[in-house]
């Protein structure tokens, strides 16, 4: 998993705001994209400083969820090195 960003520049995309998210599958796993086919990499890019903060609260937002909703089975990420 890797996350980049030039942080917040104060306007929209044409003032240089960017984000990246790359999520790669570990272990064999692979995910499904919205036309129903599989991938092992996800990558969401934005551009535009709402954007990236709509971007980071749609990540915790749904990474809550994923923990509530797994329950006691939720385990920490573990970072590939």
């Amino acid at each position: 998993m890797r996350v980049q960003s030039t942080g917040l520049q104060g306007g929209d995309a044409g003032h240089g705001a960017r984000a990246r998210v790359e999520i790669k599958a570990i272990a064999g796993d692979d995910f499904e994209t919205g036309g129903g086919d599989h991938t092992s990499e996800i990558i969401i890019g934005v551009g535009g400083d709402s954007e990236i903060s709509a971007l980071a609260a749609a990540l915790e937002w749904a990474g809550a969820q994923l923990k509530d909703l797994s329950g006691a089975r939720a385990v920490p990420v573990q970072h590939p090195s």
